[in-house]
């Protein structure tokens, strides 16, 4: 059985129960006071909230936002060529260095430094003397053979004919016939050293082997040159010229294609800062390989080079155009805007507020981006001014000026690029 053990409570005198009454008192009386503070001061509290809140309501606005101010365009229409731009560099189709090809010494000079030349324009003359000395001395044996030639076929004609008449040995005529053949070889080797005389001679006179613009002079009038020795000078050909430049191995089967469906590739080469320094031609040469190294193709364009813009060795921006696409809605490049679901523009609607639509954007034209998806020829759209707007918000529309360089007909062909 289970044992419950009491505790006594310790025996309370007459004094100690006063003064625990006492005690109990003064708390139950501190803590009334409390009790009071506390719902003065939350009273207090809500007296200056209400107050503050009625002070701080003002009526409600019955006035609407005010449009905003917006540069609208119409949605246009143009064909525009699909085209690639890269860098590229200006080629001369025939570079030269001439050098001589007789040993001798310059007597004279026929060329200005940067000086145009024709083909078979004189540059520079040998001292031909030596030269002309060996043509005569050829010449002079040449003669000496032939007599010696015309005196033994007359002796071998003499013998044969005398011969029949056994006054003459078959040895002898045998003999005629040896010398006959060995002086006709002497005057086929004096005519071929006359031949070499001749050649070394017109070698004396140096000639332009091309059209094209002379570079600086290497040698001057008085030294003595070599065949095998230092260029005489450099010629350039710089009408017309080459450009060439690389393609990504991306771009390869887009021009390829094109190439294959038997359309003829225009190549544009502007001189950089300089608009006006600008030449047209075709495209003429496709490498047959891929660079392992870049991942690029070597293309070469012909252009036309008369008032000789282009220079060889300069660096141009080339326009490499595609195809075209015909009538394609174009509008400025900063209506399309990019958001989370991809380009969007804003429409202006015949009650002056618009609406927000998805595009689909294709290739660019300077200040120009075709729109092909979500937008008619026609319509207004928003250029400038789109940050503050949204679905249905009012807005004050401005023309945007277009710039003037653009062509406003259908008819325009402006540049394109991806």
């Amino acid at each position: 059985m289970r044992t419950i053990k009491m505790r006594f409570l310790p025996k309370i005198s007459g004094h100690n129960l006063g003064w625990i009454l006492s005690a109990g008192f003064r708390r139950a009386k501190c803590r009334t006071l409390d009790v009071k503070r506390i719902v003065w001061r939350l009273w207090l509290y809500g007296f200056f909230v209400v107050g503050f809140a009625a002070c701080s309501q003002k009526p409600a606005s019955t006035t609407h936002a005010a449009p905003k101010n917006v540069l609208v365009t119409r949605v246009r229409t143009m064909d525009v060529p699909v085209q690639i731009h890269q860098f590229g560099r200006i080629v001369s189709p025939e570079t030269v260095n001439v050098q001589p090809q007789v040993s001798g010494r310059i007597t004279e000079v026929h060329f200005v430094e940067g000086q145009d030349v024709k083909k078979g324009d004189l540059l520079f003359v040998i001292d031909p003397r030596p030269f002309q000395a060996t043509l005569a001395q050829s010449e002079g044996q040449l003669t000496s053979d032939q007599a010696q030639l015309a005196l033994n076929q007359r002796n071998l004609q003499r013998d044969q004919q005398i011969g029949t008449q056994h006054f003459v040995s078959e040895q002898q005529i045998d003999i005629d016939k040896a010398n006959v053949s060995n002086f006709q070889g002497a005057v086929a080797r004096d005519q071929a050293s006359i031949d070499l005389a001749k050649l070394n001679l017109e070698y004396c006179y140096v000639r332009s082997p091309c059209d094209g613009r002379t570079g600086r002079r290497l040698v001057d009038a008085g030294n003595f040159v070599a065949t095998g020795g230092a260029t005489l000078v450099n010629i350039q050909r710089q009408d017309p010229v080459y450009s060439e430049f690389d393609i990504s191995e991306n771009d390869l089967a887009r021009v390829r294609d094109s190439i294959g469906q038997g359309n003829t590739l225009k190549v544009r080469a502007t001189a950089p800062n300089h608009l006006e320094l600008s030449e047209e031609g075709e495209l003429t040469f496709l490498d047959n390989s891929v660079s392992t190294q870049a991942g690029t193709v070597l293309l070469r364009a012909t252009l036309p080079n008369h008032a000789h813009h282009l220079w060889p060795g300069q660096y141009v921006n080339v326009v490499l155009t595609l195809s075209t696409l015909k009538n394609a809605s174009v509008v400025p490049s900063q209506t399309v805007q990019i958001g989370g679901n991809g380009p969007y523009l804003f429409v202006v609607k015949p009650d002056q507020t618009v609406e927000q639509r998805s595009v689909t954007q294709g290739v660019r034209y300077q200040d120009l981006v075709v729109v092909s998806q979500g937008v008619s020829p026609g319509e207004t759209v928003v250029v400038e001014g789109q940050l503050a707007l949204g679905n249905g918000a009012k807005v004050n529309p401005k023309e945007y000026p277009w710039p003037s360089a653009t062509p406003a007909s259908s008819s325009a062909k402006p540049d394109a690029k991806l």
